[in-house]
């Protein structure tokens, strides 16, 4: 019999996997634009980018309602809320022609229904395996990103089976837009019919396979449980250090390890901190505490935060505003990476393989990005995501003629994309604890929000008078000074 924690894990991923299906957005909106185009000729492909960044948003914020309903119910009744709210809205959205009621309906109303569904999925399947945190994020939250690399596929053969290339047409202003022609324009609405309805079947069985969670008989046992020992290496007195000392006596360096529990350990442990203990005398006073590697299930367990006092920390700003920055380089380019194909005249169907590559490589990198996390720490794998996105931003306009470059480039954006989104959690819980983490990760993931309306504004406003590739070179920068900032990043929180 399979054994039940597997069978919600997977529900909680099949969950992700249907709901995380706005990752199509960047794929299908020049279809709606061009199907908006034939009753209203004022409408362009980069201004109605703003509907992926609008679902996002809403998406992001709507983790705070759904934080509420699992407070006062269950978590998988937010699932059952989001769920049936996803499929009303692809539903009606068939019957949009107007780009007003697009953007409403299926930015606003769409990603609030993912983003209610979403964390109350992860915090089910973390539930389930708590000691794998990283690696259940990844799977569940991969799935949320390989769903848009199966329904790019299905919605591009219903829209434009035939692989018509788009037009060109003058618009308001002045400017040439690529459009696709009314035979394929017209396909739209039964596309959204389609996509709600094999929507509805994978979340019927996904409902089923879920088994709820108690949120707050978790939470009392998380807090009741017994804490490992915690040794305290602060060291008061002044030192006199000494010229010539090595790097160890430098730096005090403490290696926990949460799978080795016996005594042996323990004892090996103590040891080696009273070791390093006689060692401080030559340190210079006030030094900082060093970790080499960090594998605690919470780092800073010995601290009772209140969702309130989380946000006050340094550690909670460092990464919302450094987020705010660097998330905007993946999510330019899973929302505009099909507006920006067309403009090089890249076919539809290339254009299509370029998203679902990216998008499955964006999810199937996820549980990688989860691993690492589990191996090391926040610092080392955001530096890793920033300096690669700041190699491609500042190298993208250049190779981005060449169409092998110009898929390469962009799928590496999108595993980026990917990997912010799937620290967010496990680094909530790791440094705030499970009941005051789950709190603080739906308010980090506003961060990706507003990241996704930052970029919307550069995009169509603030690069009008300049080279389209300098938009790039602005993304550098912006992840640039999230690189700053995170290398002074420590997880251990400092009481005063």
């Amino acid at each position: 019999m399979v054994n039940r924690k597997i069978l919600t894990v997977l529900g909680c991923a099949l969950t992700h996997f249907t709901v995380g299906t706005i990752y199509c957005t960047g794929n299908i909106m020049p279809y709606v634009t061009s199907y908006i185009f034939l009753k209203d000729e004022s409408v362009t492909m980069a201004s109605m980018t703003i509907v992926f960044y609008i679902c996002i948003l809403t998406y992001a914020l709507a983790f705070q309602i759904s934080n509420l309903i699992q407070i006062k119910y269950t978590p998988k009744k937010c699932i059952y809320a989001g769920a049936a709210l996803y499929i009303v809205v692809v539903f009606v959205t068939a019957a949009c022609q107007n780009r007003i009621a697009v953007i409403i309906i299926y930015g606003i109303l769409l990603g609030a229904a993912s983003g209610t569904a979403y964390p109350a999925a992860l915090m089910i399947a973390i539930s389930c395996y708590p000691e794998r945190k990283g690696l259940v994020t990844g799977i569940v939250v991969g799935s949320f990103a390989v769903g848009a690399f199966v329904f790019n596929f299905i919605a591009t053969a219903i829209v434009n089976p035939s692989n018509i290339k788009p037009y060109s047409k003058t618009v308001s202003g002045g400017k040439t837009e690529k459009f696709f022609e009314r035979s394929v324009a017209e396909n739209v609405p039964e596309m959204f019919l389609i996509l709600a309805a094999i929507y509805t079947v994978l979340l019927t069985i996904a409902l089923f396979l879920v088994q709820d969670i108690d949120v707050k008989a978790a939470n009392l046992a998380a807090s009741n449980a017994p804490k490992p020992p915690i040794i305290n290496h602060d060291s008061e007195k002044p030192k006199k250090s000494k010229k010539g000392t090595t790097e160890d006596s430098n730096h005090l360096k403490v290696n926990h390890d949460e799978d080795d529990a016996d005594s042996s350990s323990e004892h090996s442990e103590s040891h080696d901190a009273s070791e390093n203990s006689s060692m401080e005398e030559h340190n210079e006073p006030e030094k900082k505490v060093e970790y080499k590697r960090i594998q605690t299930f919470i780092v800073n367990e010995d601290l009772n935060l209140t969702p309130l006092d989380a946000l006050k920390t340094k550690q909670f700003h460092q990464i919302f505003w450094c987020f705010i920055l660097s998330g905007t380089a993946g999510l330019f380019a899973v929302a505009s990476f099909k507006t920006i194909g067309i403009k090089y005249g890249y076919d539809d169907t290339f254009l299509t393989v370029t998203g679902s590559l990216g998008s499955i490589l964006n999810g199937t990198m996820r549980p990688l990005w989860g691993m690492f996390f589990d191996k090391t720490n926040f610092r080392m794998v955001y530096l890793v995501i920033l300096c690669t996105q700041i190699c491609i931003c500042v190298t993208f306009p250049e190779v981005s003629k060449f169409k092998p470059a110009f898929l390469i480039w962009l799928v590496i954006l999108f595993v980026c994309s990917g990997g912010h989104f799937t620290l967010l959690a496990p680094t909530a819980v790791r440094i705030y604890s499970r009941a005051t983490g789950s709190k603080v990760y739906t308010y980090f993931i506003i961060a990706m929000g507003l990241a996704s309306i930052t970029v919307y504004f550069i995009q169509v406003y603030a690069t009008v008078k300049i080279d389209p590739s300098y938009f790039f070179y602005i993304l550098a920068g912006l992840s640039g000074i999230s690189l700053v900032s995170t290398i002074f990043f420590t997880e251990i929180i400092k009481v005063d």
